[in-house]
């Protein structure tokens, strides 16, 4: 297993661990979370030991293999199929072996290389790069395409792709739904469950943790505490902590009785009902999580809106292309006041387009974008947060805005974000990505939309800033439009879907989970159609091949079928028994003084036939599981 043993970590003269100690056992996936800044990927760094230890030890198993994603690319020559496929060192050391081989046409080191490959199955492993690449939303025709030709977004995914593909031990991943669209979060927890080895993960996506892990390594005050359970099994353990406190469950309270005052005031109204029920939904999380709610540094909310014309924006016939290449055609839109809408669709869909369209950073090709009059944008993407001024404070930032505060109540309004009074001075040169997210959030907040457009605004934020933020949109009586990775949030705040799918804009019917299902299915059917076929394989050989593998199955499943079968007759024959108890105690007679040893015999041995037969009964459910269990395994293996 892993054992971190007492450690001390220091990044520059900052103490991040103290006498920090964690084991992750053989098959284990655990969530490393924290607040940012807390040292989580600098204990990975050490792990892999690329950071000094101050003290304390990182004990390893010496034939334990680490996988992880790599920084940087290194042959950015190769194409995406053999980039991946190389990320299991067995199979890259096969192909370098045979390639030397053919190059020197040595034949007797050629036939050594087969063998080699053949031993560790690599002939099957171009076909598990391709399930992989699927998975993460690249298309067959991508697999040919040099590592250069991909954007940095795209180049993380085919970099996770690789350390996925890696035969580790533990495999490390630092916040790998970053990049991803919500399709491929939900193909990646498919794949993380059936990983056989153990996991560390550092993710902020309660929904994510929740599905993958079944423990949580929490990095607070310099130590690890370790919780059994997924996510929601962490926040009601360390509920249970901090509960005691008074201070926080009052405030705790407040929040519930706000959400329940909202709850009682919209219910009937029917322009309302959507947004009552998400509230409704919130009150019962919180009702767990309140303490952990309450202990949140971070509390805003976004202001009513003021005026909100109906409709508030629509799209007509509206066509957009790039470089000659359609991205968006005939759309049809109209956003109405109050709506909540979570847009949904693969990564290079046109998502982040329609959003430029509908803010007027791009222009339709054809048909028109109309803006009712009074709409107030409120928009946050990625790419914003590089517009802001690095050699300017965050108190300089609310400032220059068309309708400034004040010094104090900009310092008050930056507080509520986090930002200490020291850090409202300081430019953001040195910020982190979660700093300047939340700076750009609180520039959001401060000029009071009632439309709010947020691009994936969760890429750079910590769990307490995500709650925050959560809970103000769940208090937003504006419209909203939502692109995100992170389930949970979209979830708690979407009442409807837009789905952004071969340059087409339509309205899903029906909730995220459907959706995501969906989408499950069609990955798996576009990966299932687009097997490579064996060449120059004629019908006689597929069907020997067929009785090859049928032939497999039976060896593997003969033993536990073999016991079934005799289970099944002791079953049949305990079942006579119990039958002829039953016959015999509907027998008057037996209940007369004479026969008072034959009754208490009777009673005697029926109850242990009951018992028996309930021990065979649980015998034949354990065996029924077993079997479809490898079958499962089998049909995985054979696909």
């Amino acid at each position: 297993m892993l054992s971190l043993q007492n450690l001390s970590i220091r990044a520059g003269v900052k103490l991040l661990f103290q006498g920090a100690n964690l084991n992750v056992h053989p098959g284990q996936k655990v969530g490393l979370i924290g607040q940012n800044g807390t040292g989580k990927t600098t204990l990975f760094k050490a792990i892999l030991g690329e950071h000094t230890v101050d003290e304390g030890q990182v004990a390893i198993p010496a034939n334990w293999l680490i996988g992880s994603v790599e920084q940087e690319v290194k042959q950015l020559d190769l194409n995406a199929l053999d980039y991946v496929c190389f990320g299991d060192t067995k199979y890259a050391n096969a192909q370098k072996m045979i390639a030397e081989s053919e190059q020197t046409q040595n034949h007797d080191e050629l036939v050594k290389a087969y063998d080699v490959l053949d031993k560790i199955d690599g002939f099957s492993v171009p076909n598990n790069a391709r399930q992989l690449l699927y998975g993460l939303g690249f298309t067959v025709e991508d697999f040919e395409k040099k590592i250069s030709e991909f954007s940095g977004g795209w180049q993380v995914r085919l970099k996770l792709a690789r350390a996925l593909m890696q035969r580790s031990d533990l495999l490390l991943l630092d916040e790998p739904t970053n990049h991803l669209d919500i399709e491929a979060v939900a193909w990646l927890i498919q794949w993380l469950k059936s990983y056989s080895g153990a996991i560390l993960i550092i993710s902020h996506d309660r929904d994510f943790l929740d599905q993958v892990v079944q423990g949580i390594a929490h990095i607070h005050s310099q130590k690890i505490a370790f919780y059994s359970g997924n996510f929601a099994s962490f926040e009601r353990q360390r509920n249970e902590q901090l509960m005691q406190q008074q201070a926080l469950h009052d405030k705790q309270k407040q929040q519930m009785q706000h959400l329940k005052s909202f709850i009682e005031r919209f219910k009937a109204k029917a322009s309302k009902a959507k947004q009552a029920q998400s509230r409704v939904k919130a009150l019962e999380r919180m009702e767990e999580v309140a303490a952990v709610q309450a202990s949140n540094p971070f509390t805003f909310k976004f202001s009513p809106p003021q005026h909100q014309p109906d409709p508030m924006l629509s799209l007509e016939q509206v066509d957009f292309s790039y470089d000659h290449f359609s991205i968006l055609k005939g759309v049809d839109l109209v956003l109405r006041a109050g709506d909540r809408i979570g847009l949904v669709g693969v990564n290079g869909s046109g998502k982040s387009t329609l959003i430029k369209l509908l803010v007027g950073d791009l222009m339709p090709e054809n048909g028109k974008v109309k803006i009712s009059r009074g709409v107030k944008f409120g928009y946050f993407a990625q790419h914003q947060l590089e517009s802001l001024i690095y050699e300017k404070s965050p108190l300089q930032h609310l400032l220059m805005l068309p309708e400034p505060p004040s010094d104090q109540e900009a310092r008050n309004f930056l507080g509520s974000f986090g930002f200490s009074n020291e850090q409202c001075l300081d430019s953001i040169e040195h910020f982190s990505g979660g700093e300047k997210a939340r700076l750009a959030l609180a520039i959001i907040v401060y000029q009071k939309p009632n439309l709010i457009i947020l691009d994936e605004p969760t890429n750079h934020l910590d769990m307490d800033t995500r709650d925050a933020l959560d809970m103000a949109l769940q208090d937003f009586d504006g419209a909203l439009i939502v692109v995100t990775h992170d389930k949970h949030l979209l979830a708690s705040i979407a009442d409807q879907y837009w789905w952004v799918h071969q340059g087409e804009v339509s309205h899903f019917m029906g909730d995220l989970d459907a959706y995501l299902q969906m989408r499950l299915k069609t990955l798996k059917e576009q990966a299932n159609a687009a097997k490579p076929q064996k060449q120059g394989q004629t019908r006689k050989q597929t069907r020997q091949a067929s009785a090859q593998v049928r032939k497999q199955v039976e060896v593997r499943l003969k033993p536990i079928k073999k016991a079934l079968k005799k289970v099944e007759k002791t079953l049949e024959s305990l079942q006579e028994q119990q039958a002829g108890y039953h016959l015999m105690m509907e027998d008057n007679a037996l209940y007369e003084a004479s026969n008072k040893e034959k009754l208490a015999l009777c009673l005697t041995e029926q109850a242990a036939c009951e018992q028996a037969l309930e021990s065979c009964e649980m015998e034949w459910l354990s065996l029924q599981e077993d079997l479809e269990a490898e079958q499962a395994v089998l049909e995985k293996e054979l696909v």
